[in-house]
C-alpha cells in the first residue's frame, strides 16, 4: 500500500509460478483475468461495510 493523493493505492501480486513449468504457466494465464475482477469486487464490498 502506498499513499496517493487523498487515498491509498493497493498493489497485489502473484508469486511462485515457474516460467519453465507448463502447468504453472497455464494456471497463471487462466487466473490472470479473474484476479483483478474478483478481488476488486470483493474488496469494494468489504470497504462499503466499514
Amino acid at each position: 500500500m502506498e499513499p496517493e493523493g487523498r487515498g491509498t493505492r493497493l498493489f497485489l501480486g502473484r508469486e511462485g509460478f515457474g516460467p519453465g513449468e507448463p502447468y504453472q504457466v497455464a494456471a497463471h494465464r487462466l487466473m490472470g483475468g479473474g484476479l483483478r475482477a474478483s478481488v476488486g469486487e470483493r474488496l469494494g464490498t468489504v470497504l462499503d461495510e466499514r
